[in-house]
């Protein structure tokens, strides 16, 4: 399992050459409940309100994520 304050760091990564790193995430949909997956995504930033802004690789969309509504991060269960 993997602590939200640990998927920031993981999250914030870049290569050598100062590229961010992809990773996968699941979150649960506030409004409805619905579990979403996102296969490709890169961080943007991080907020002290507890929320995350992610790009989404194939559609260059960005989201605010909730912390505590990733319950996945590259395949590994989170916990707050």
């Amino acid at each position: 399992m993997i602590h939200l304050s640990k998927l920031i760091q993981i999250a914030e990564r870049k290569t050598a050459s100062g590229s961010p790193i992809p990773f996968s995430l699941k979150y649960v949909k506030k409004s409805t409940g619905e579990i979403i997956t996102i296969d490709q995504a890169v961080f943007t930033s991080s907020h002290h309100s507890g929320t995350l802004n992610i790009k989404l690789l194939d559609s260059g969309q960005i989201r605010k994520l909730i912390l505590p509504l990733i319950i996945e991060f590259n395949n590994t269960p989170t916990y707050w």
